[in-house]
């Protein structure tokens, strides 16, 4: 495996295929979070590489004897986690968009800043239930346009909106990725597509407004 993250993300996939499977994670890398993840991914055992193949092979055979303790896991669809999490996630969105020095230079408050986001995860909780074909375009939503309009008021750019829709799709992301071990794996990624179809929409239906809205501002009063 080229990365810690990818062995962790096939043992998830694993426990969710096979809940009898028995996972064992062989590494290199003894520090406490490789650990505590692969805990969280529910591996059966954490085995350091060594030289010494007797005691591998030992502790292999022990494991396979008496098997793994763990449940198949709860599967929750990914409309529900998001729906669980959004909160979480709005924080996440919140604290990524504070470290960006072009996004701060328009002075908001917590809430005039996530004030779209509530209704945007609502909205994409709808647009994944709806299980529509891949491709479909889900309905309008009044909150993107709206969100338009205020963050032209607001004095954002277009490429302000841009980034900002980005890292909202970086943190959806993130935290499915946190939710591996619940998550149905054989709609995994047509809904993950959805999401971003979702996003990409609403933004597009929010950068219409903001140029309608920056063309009235061209207009004389």
């Amino acid at each position: 495996m080229p990365g810690a993250a990818d062995g962790l993300t096939v043992i998830s996939a694993m426990r969710y295929i096979n809940p009898k499977c028995v996972a064992m994670l062989l590494t290199s890398f003894p520090e406490m979070d490789v650990a505590a993840k692969a805990l969280l991914r529910q591996a059966d055992e954490i085995l350091l590489k060594q030289e010494d193949f007797t005691a591998l092979v030992e502790s292999i055979k022990r494991r396979i004897a008496t098997g793994s303790a763990h449940p198949r896991p709860k599967i929750e669809t990914v409309a529900t986690i998001l729906e669980r999490v959004a909160p979480d996630c709005v924080v996440d969105w919140l604290r990524e968009v504070q470290l960006d020095s072009t996004l701060t230079r328009v002075p908001l408050s917590s809430e005039e800043r996530c004030a779209h986001l509530p209704q945007v995860f609502r909205d994409l909780v709808a647009r994944l239930e709806m299980a529509l074909p891949f491709g479909t375009k889900g309905p309008r939503s009044a909150t993107a346009a709206k969100h338009g309009v205020t963050r032209r008021q607001q004095g954002y750019s277009a490429a302000m909106m841009v980034e900002e829709s980005r890292i909202l799709q970086v943190c959806i992301f993130h935290t499915l990725e946190k939710n591996l071990a619940t998550i149905d794996f054989s709609v995994l990624l047509t809904q993950v597509m959805t999401i971003a179809d979702e996003v990409d929409s609403q933004l597009r239906q929010a950068m219409e407004c903001y140029i309608e809205e920056s063309t009235l501002d061209s207009l004389p009063a």
